[in-house]
């Protein structure tokens, strides 16, 4: 009579199971089709729970990938952008998909068999974030990230189950955001008009605290969105960042961050005098940046832009950041 499989609680194991001690976790194999299936878990209850969805997948015409069930989570990770991730999302989505994912999941569970990854492991990952101080946004993007890469390797047939899905991302406290008020405006703006270093960028903030636009679709202003006839500047795009390795280029001119961002804004006098004044300096336009749909390819070029850095290149949104700190620290 064949001796009875048990767990370390006594609890008897069917055909396939056994328990690990060194690793403590359950363990099922069966052949199907001259194909191992493995499924691991670390409870007896889910274990069984992932053999019978993996089983009923397989009733159903659904095969395990075997020939992708070794790979990593890197390694999949890597297949999921070059071949998925691009379709139907935006080229920066994708960017930041990538700088979540190299940050904090690369050097971690990225290097486990992603068929072995488990809940556990995912929520250990936003644990940490959260004793890290990291903000409630940055750790929900990561776990979007990470469900959807995970769903695609069950649709690809490499995992029984989602480790991902319904993560724990708690609400962290977040710093209260506080206007700028009248009186702070009107110390900083005639600051930057009367300094030697830094009134060459007195228009780009005359423009932004008058409408209110983001750093990149103020960067992203050239002279044909200026109607001085009309009295209107049209804001119809925006500048990025992308990683080189992946597009060839790290800065480039897309459609804003969404339709309802493309809009008409009329100018006041302060505004229209002061674009008048900048057009009448006649400064030599070099800043040239490619123009590139939603997946990051080029489909153009833009020059005539209205606000350049001292050096002549046009501004993103770290280097304007950098400059409004360093403009502080000069008038503390």
């Amino acid at each position: 009579m064949a001796e009875v499989r048990k767990d370390n609680k006594g609890r008897k194991l069917e055909t396939g199971e056994r328990y690990d001690s060194k690793n403590n976790r359950y363990m099922f194999q069966k052949m199907i089709d001259g194909e191992r299936i493995s499924i691991t878990a670390h409870t007896l209850n889910d274990l069984r729970k992932k053999k019978n969805e993996a089983l009923c997948r397989i009733d159903k015409g659904s095969k395990i990938n075997s020939s992708k069930a070794k790979m990593t989570l890197n390694a999949y990770f890597d297949y999921w952008m070059e071949t998925f991730a691009k379709s139907g999302r935006k080229a920066t989505t994708c960017t930041n998909y990538k700088a979540y994912y190299n940050t904090y999941i690369r050097n971690t569970i990225g290097k486990t068999q992603i068929t072995k990854i488990t809940k556990a492991d995912c929520q250990k990952i936003i644990n940490q974030m959260v004793q890290d101080g990291k903000k409630h946004s940055t750790m929900s993007n990561l776990k979007s990230c990470l469900n959807i890469v995970f769903e695609c390797a069950l649709d690809d047939d490499i995992i029984v189950k989602n480790p991902a899905k319904n993560l724990q991302v708690p609400q962290t406290e977040s710093k209260k955001r506080m206007a700028i008020e009248q009186r702070q405006i009107d110390l900083f703006m005639g600051y930057i008009k009367n300094s030697e270093r830094y009134s060459f960028n007195y228009p780009a903030f005359v423009v932004l605290f008058n409408f209110g636009m983001r750093i990149g679709e103020m960067a992203a202003l050239t002279w044909d969105d200026v109607d001085f006839k009309n009295n209107i500047i049209n804001i119809n795009k925006t500048v990025n960042r992308y990683r080189k390795a992946d597009y060839g280029f790290t800065m480039a001119v897309a459609s804003p961050k969404s339709k309802t961002s493309i809009r008409t804004v009329t100018m006041n006098s302060v505004v229209r005098k002061t674009l008048l004044e900048l057009k009448m300096r006649n400064l030599p336009a070099t800043a040239k940046l490619p123009y590139v749909d939603d997946s990051g390819n080029v489909r153009g070029h833009v020059s005539g832009f209205l606000f350049v850095n001292t050096a002549g290149n046009v501004w993103n949104e770290p280097g304007f950041r950098e400059l409004i700190e360093r403009i502080v620290e000069c008038h503390n």
